[in-house]
């Protein structure tokens, strides 16, 4: 697979069923990328009705002097934890290899399905005990009205009791809605949600880190998210082997080109590293292409990670 030079983008909507929704969907472009963000269908319903969360933006500077390139997983005592080395065996690239994923154990009980009340949808996981990874398109920051809700392990419902968003937190000067949105924009397009629970504490969470070179053309990693193709974002979706190629557009730590394959829903969801046992989240899904699916992170995400587990304990 050839992956084109990054070039100024403007992301178009991957709808995840052919509904209609009011707002706050961000007016976009048409290019080559698409924001894999989930959509309702014509007949959905609010299911809850909780208060709209705060927004807190950030400034690059505060975070620049952090220079954080690792933060720790949790696993809670007694917790079941799944071992991939049985997993590890579906390298069949050029064809679609997410796969259903019906297993609860961590670190996939971590993981979970980001709802608004309007009925969009996308993934996430835990990086903290009430700290929740996903993408900034993901965020309703044009929209106050709405308010949203973590649930991990996601299938068919609740596995495990969900929480509220209370607080967003991102930097503002970033943006993959933009017409003229470049490669920074994918890089900073992540989000951390804060909840009104530590569901952290009973499902665990995972690390954070920055790219190692050993992991660049190493077809290690994971993603999982709830793709709108598949179960109507209703079931959990898995992929492995995925390789993280040796492209870097706007600087060394971010965003990662992948060969992932996603649909409209997985947006936000995670790609992880299982380090002997230890699962460290590199970044969070952002847009993808015909050539190329791109994940968020790098430093500025990581820094932001690690300073709000001590600002919202």
């Amino acid at each position: 697979m050839v992956f084109p030079s990054f070039k100024p983008l403007a992301a178009a909507l991957l709808l995840a069923s052919h509904g209609a929704v009011s707002s706050p969907i961000p007016k976009t472009e048409r290019s080559k990328y698409t924001i894999p963000i989930g959509l309702p269908s014509r007949d959905f319903r609010a299911f809850f009705s909780g208060a709209a969360p705060e927004i807190v933006t950030l400034s690059e500077a505060s975070i620049a002097s952090m220079n954080v390139t690792e933060i720790p997983a949790y696993i809670p005592n007694g917790t079941e934890v799944l071992d991939d080395s049985e997993l590890d065996k579906r390298y069949v690239f050029g064809e679609d290899n997410r796969v259903l994923w019906t297993d609860k154990s961590y670190p996939y009980s971590a993981m979970g399905k980001i709802q608004w009340s309007n009925g969009v949808f996308c993934s996430g996981a835990l990086i903290g005990p009430r700290h929740v990874a996903t993408a900034k398109h993901c965020a309703p920051l044009n929209d106050p009205g709405v308010s949203l809700r973590f649930m991990p392990a996601f299938y068919d419902g609740e596995s495990f009791p969900g929480a509220y968003v209370t607080t967003i937190i991102h930097l503002p000067q970033y943006s993959v809605g933009n017409p003229n949105a470049n490669a920074c924009d994918i890089k900073e397009d992540w989000a951390i949600f804060i909840l009104d629970a530590r569901l952290g504490d009973e499902r665990g969470y995972l690390g954070g880190k920055l790219i190692e070179p050993s992991l660049i053309g190493n077809p290690s990693l994971y993603h999982l998210g709830y793709p709108g193709d598949l179960a109507n974002g209703r079931r959990p979706y898995r992929q492995d082997g995925i390789t993280i190629r040796n492209r870097f557009d706007c600087d060394t730590t971010g965003g990662l080109s992948t060969d992932a394959d996603v649909a409209g829903g997985m947006s936000g969801g995670p790609i992880w590293q299982n380090d002997n046992g230890n699962r460290f989240s590199l970044g969070v899904l952002s847009v993808t292409s015909s050539t190329e699916t791109v994940f968020a992170g790098g430093s500025n995400w990581l820094s932001t990670v690690a300073s709000s587990r001590k600002d919202f304990p």
